[in-house]
C-alpha cells in the first residue's frame, strides 16, 4: 500500500548542499517513504554521478524532477580571487532563485493532491519552498541547515552571550561572514535567497551535525527555536564512511 506520506526534497544547487540532501532523501527512501528530488537537470545529473557510499540501485527509491531555469553566464573559477567564494557560481544561483520557485509550486501542488501529507525538506537557502509549503494545507516545511549549527547559532545569538562563553571556555574566535564569502553574496542571501525567512516559515530546522561534535551548539540552537515552537533534528553526518574492503551496500 502506497504511504500517506511523501517527501519532497528541494536542495540549493552547489554541489556542498546538494550532496547532503541527497544522502537525506536515501536514507529516507531507504525506509519506505516516496521521495521527490527537484533539481536543474545538470545538478540531478551531478548528484546521481558523485554519489559515492550507496550502490547504485538505491537511486531507484526516489523520484528525480528536473527543474528548468534560465540560462545564465558560466564563467570559469578565478583562482587569483581576494575571497576563497565561488563567486562564478553567483549567476547560476540567481538563475534558480528566479525560475525554481513556480516549478517546485507546481511539483508540490501535484504531490500534495495524491498524499495525505507532504513533507518539505527544503535547503536553508531557498526561502521560496518554505513560502510554497506553507500554502498547502497538508504540507509542513523543515529547513536543511548544510553547515555547522555554530554558524546557526551565530545567527540567533543576538545578545553575543554564547559568543563570549564558547570563547571563554574553548578560546573560539568568532568569524564574520565577511571572512569567507563576499559581500555579494551576502546581498543575494539576504535579498534573493532571504535566508532569514527560511526559518519562520518552517515547521523546523534539520542539520547535518551531532551532539559529538557540537553539542553546546546544539543545545543552544534547539533552546531559542524551541521557544518559538520549532522542532531542531541534528542527524548528522549524513555521508555515510566505507570500509575500503567492505563490499558496497545495496541499501534498497
Amino acid at each position: 500500500m502506497e504511504s500517506p506520506v511523501a517527501v519532497a526534497v528541494v536542495p540549493f544547487p552547489a554541489q556542498g548542499h546538494l550532496n547532503q540532501l541527497l544522502h537525506l532523501a536515501l536514507h529516507l527512501a531507504s525506509r519506505g517513504l516516496p521521495v521527490h528530488f527537484a533539481a536543474p537537470a545538470e545538478h540531478v545529473r551531478q548528484g546521481k554521478a558523485r554519489l559515492h557510499g550507496w550502490g547504485a540501485g538505491a537511486l531507484r527509491g526516489i523520484e528525480f524532477h528536473e527543474l528548468a531555469i534560465s540560462e545564465y553566464d558560466s564563467p570559469p573559477p578565478d583562482p587569483t580571487a581576494d575571497s576563497p567564494y565561488p563567486s562564478h557560481l553567483l549567476p547560476l544561483f540567481e538563475a534558480f532563485i528566479a525560475d525554481a520557485p513556480a516549478a517546485v509550486a507546481a511539483l508540490l501542488r501535484r504531490i500534495s493532491a495524491s498524499h495525505r501529507r507532504v513533507v518539505v525538506l527544503y535547503d536553508i537557502m531557498n526561502a521560496f519552498a518554505a513560502e510554497e509549503a506553507t500554502r498547502l494545507p497538508n504540507a509542513e516545511g523543515f529547513a536543511f541547515h548544510c553547515t555547522a549549527a555554530s554558524i546557526l547559532a551565530r545567527g540567533l545569538d543576538l545578545d553575543g552571550g554564547l559568543q563570549l562563553r564558547m570563547g571563554n571556555a574553548h578560546g573560539f574566535a568568532d568569524i564574520p561572514p565577511q571572512g569567507f564569502v563576499t559581500d555579494k553574496h551576502l546581498e543575494f542571501i539576504v535579498k534573493q535567497a532571504r535566508c532569514h525567512q527560511t526559518v519562520p516559515s518552517s515547521a523546523g530546522v534539520i542539520m547535518n551535525t551531532s551532539r559529538a561534535l557540537e553539542g553546546e551548539f546544539i543545545d543552544f540552537v534547539t533552546e531559542r527555536l524551541g521557544a518559538a515552537g520549532k522542532k531542531v533534528f541534528s542527524i548528522g553526518p549524513l555521508n555515510p564512511v566505507l570500509d575500503a574492503n567492505a563490499p558496497e551496500q545495496d541499501n534498497r
